[in-house]
């Protein structure tokens, strides 16, 4: 009797050193159960460290990989100029998980056709943190997650972008704790997907961007955005023509200045769009709807100077319509 075991292959490369310009790659094909991690140290001299981490997973199962640079003891671990790639296709219930304490630092996971409960996890924590970039795209896939978080104090310049093709049933999540100013999220689900979600958090800062599309066919999907302790910082959120039974929320707390726009297009029907601004100075909120047993509300409490915006059916040259101007609110 021939007796066949489940292989489960683990490739580990792990630097103990600060090292300058290093580049790690692992591939795994054909693989199952597999585990590809990486580690890479940083620098506390402020130097870039130029490090580059490459994970390429393909035509397997329930593989996982994850990657972290600068993540030790010494709290001024940082890695700077620093990229982590990792690449799953064609690999079921794939997971990946990327996390950095950086400055300049580009994080990036790429899933293709991962079939049902794969997740991209990115985290970036440093005190004083900027200009690092987090992507992730998943295609073909249902009950996906990416979750995108950056935290550490005063971090600013920061860009988290999620795009989801062909999903049902998947979340985005993007958050930046203890914002600076500057940072943008921008989350993406496209074409005739369902029952989908979009949640956005950024605490406390300035001129802080988000913007969330879902694409036309969408139906039963959920869009949120909660922005607090900031100023002119602005919300946009958009569902495409064809979607049914959507939901649009935003959240502003001790804002200043800051812009919540909603828009779901001409020919959305049973759709719903939140727009609550709670001891906001000088904030504006615009809604805008097709005409199809839509529900718009808006609330604004207790504050100074406040411009709200509202329009079912649209019109005067449709798209998002919306308007007021020079004091700002706009689309179309």
């Amino acid at each position: 009797m021939i007796r066949l075991a489940a292989l489960a292959t683990t490739a580990l490369v792990t630097f103990a050193f600060p090292a300058f310009a290093d580049n790690a790659t692992i591939t795994q094909t054909n693989e199952s159960i597999s585990t590809a991690t990486q580690h890479q140290p940083g620098t506390g001299a402020g130097m870039a460290t130029n490090d580059s981490a490459v994970i390429v997973q393909q035509t397997g199962s329930n593989d996982s990989a994850s990657q972290e640079q600068a993540r030790l003891s010494y709290a001024q671990d940082f890695a700077y100029n620093s990229t982590q790639s990792i690449t799953q296709t064609g690999n079921g219930s794939a997971q990946a998980g990327q996390t950095d304490n950086g400055v300049g630092d580009s994080q990036a996971i790429t899933q293709t056709s991962t079939v049902a409960g794969t997740s991209a996890n990115q985290s970036v924590d440093t005190a004083g943190g900027q200009s690092n970039t987090q992507t992730s795209t998943q295609s073909n896939d249902s009950g996906a997650t990416i979750a995108q978080a950056i935290g550490g104090s005063s971090t600013s310049l920061n860009n988290q972008t999620a795009v989801q093709r062909s999903q049902t049933g998947s979340t985005i999540s993007q958050t930046v704790v203890e914002a600076g100013s500057g940072n943008t999220q921008t989350a993406t689900q496209n074409a005739t997907g369902s029952m989908n979600n979009i949640s956005s958090v950024i605490a406390s800062g300035f001129t802080n961007t988000v913007t969330q599309t879902q694409d036309a066919n969408a139906s039963g999907d959920n869009q949120s955005a909660t922005l607090s302790s900031s100023g002119g910082n602005t919300v946009e959120q958009y569902q495409g023509m064809g979607s049914a039974a959507n939901a649009q929320t935003a959240t502003l707390v001790s804002s200043f200045g800051g812009r919540a726009l909603q828009y779901q297009a001409n020919g959305v029907t049973g759709g719903s769009q939140t727009i609550s601004q709670d001891r906001t100075l000088e904030s504006q909120a615009g809604q805008a709807q097709g005409n199809g047993g839509n529900v718009a509300q808006i609330t604004q409490t207790a504050g100074f100077g406040n411009v709200a915006v509202q329009n079912q059916g649209l019109n005067p040259g449709d798209n998002g319509y919306m308007y007021v101007s020079a004091g700002a609110v706009t689309h179309n």
